[in-house]
């Protein structure tokens, strides 16, 4: 097994290294999960190659989470994504309604079908997505929402607002590389007195952390996922943003 030298966000020593799990969903290379016990972040090593995430993210990805969840997700067409996301977008607007501006322009990374997007179109707001799956990427262009491969795409088009009242993510933060340099290009995306609206996996869930399920572990602890945050590494990632939290 690989060892890393050191923690990918601290920088902390190998000698603060420990190996989390080896069995990683999805993954055929010898990849493992480290924790680091200087800041706490659980991180896969070694990381994805650009060649691998954009292979995973632009032409698998509804099929890899399609084995990975089943029919029920309604990833292998986007109508069914929409309608199978429906408790989700009730439950994520009791939390979004009290950031919102009465109207604003909104972008979410990683909309997917957009989903939570079409609600907040109807009530009024500017709406922009950005999302690497061309699948679902055309599709939220049909629905007539501006939606970009990448945030630099985003960046490029002169067509775009010179700064968002809202950017969200739901569930992206753990599939980037450079999970810092991920949200410091979002918070220069807002505008003053904007609001950056994140929602992560929790590496201490009690289903991690409590119970002993072999089952539950295989499936846990992803290829698609670089990192896991808990509340203590993710304040240690904000504090090094100097993100008001």
């Amino acid at each position: 097994m690989a060892l890393p030298a050191a923690c990918p966000l601290c920088k902390a020593s190998r000698e603060n290294q420990r190996v989390v799990t080896s069995h990683v969903y999805g993954d055929h290379a010898g990849r493992a999960f480290f924790r680091c016990d200087a800041c706490s972040a659980i991180y896969l090593f070694p990381r994805l190659s650009h060649a691998e995430e954009r292979a995973l993210y632009t032409a698998e990805f509804e099929s890899f989470m399609t084995g990975r969840t089943g029919d029920a997700g309604g990833w292998a067409q986007p109508e069914r994504h929409i309608a199978a996301n429906q408790a989700t977008v009730a439950r994520r607007m009791n939390y979004l309604r009290p950031a919102l501006p009465a109207k604003g322009q909104i972008l979410e990374i990683g909309c997917s079908s957009g989903f939570m997007l079409y609600p907040l179109v109807a009530a009024g707001h500017e709406c922009t997505g950005v999302e690497p799956s061309g699948v679902f990427r055309d599709y939220v262009r049909t629905r007539n929402v501006p939606c970009f491969e990448s945030v630099e795409a985003l960046l490029d088009d002169p067509r775009q607002p010179p700064g968002f009242d809202v950017v969200m993510h739901f569930f992206v933060l753990e599939h980037t590389a450079e999970a810092a340099t991920f949200l410091e290009t979002q918070l220069k995306l807002l505008k003053p007195g904007g609001v950056l609206i994140i929602e992560i996996p929790n590496a201490a869930d009690a289903l991690v952390t409590v119970y002993d399920i072999p089952a539950f572990e295989r499936f846990y602890w992803s290829v698609a996922h670089q990192w896991y945050f808990s509340e203590p590494s993710f304040k240690f990632l904000l504090d090094r943003l100097g993100a008001p939290y």
